[in-house]
């Protein structure tokens, strides 16, 4: 029975699991194409890489001092996308003494269930 069980299970992920085309996942499998990392004694960075699917990414850490006269690594960054939907999705963020901040091009989709006004029936 509990064989049963685990195999429904394993069939169930497998059904539910998204299905990428055979060719983007080639890509995916590439190296980078470019890769750029620079880095100091203190501890800030530069980084930019190229995917072969076409995904970029790019970020850099700064030390800024604060009021206190202490030093802080803020980073900053994008990272941009061709999604599986064909749509380019480009991320920007930063994160520093004002908390951590994001701007994108899209809307993530919620889990939540949209709620029924129940009076508009």
């Amino acid at each position: 029975m509990k064989m049963f069980v685990v195999f429904c299970a394993l069939v169930a992920a497998a059904t539910c699991a998204p299905s990428v085309d055979p060719e983007i996942a080639a890509r995916r499998a590439l190296p980078a194409l470019e890769h750029e990392e620079i880095h100091d004694e203190f501890g800030q960075y530069a980084l930019r890489y190229v995917t072969a699917e076409g995904t970029v990414v790019s970020q850099r850490g700064k030390l800024v001092p604060t009021a206190k006269g202490e030093y802080v690594l803020v980073t900053e960054g994008e990272i941009s996308y061709i999604g599986d939907d064909g749509e380019l999705y480009i991320t920007k963020f930063t994160a520093g003494l004002d908390g951590y901040h994001v701007e994108t091009n899209h809307q993530p989709m919620s889990n939540k269930p949209e709620s029924v006004d129940a009076s508009a029936q």
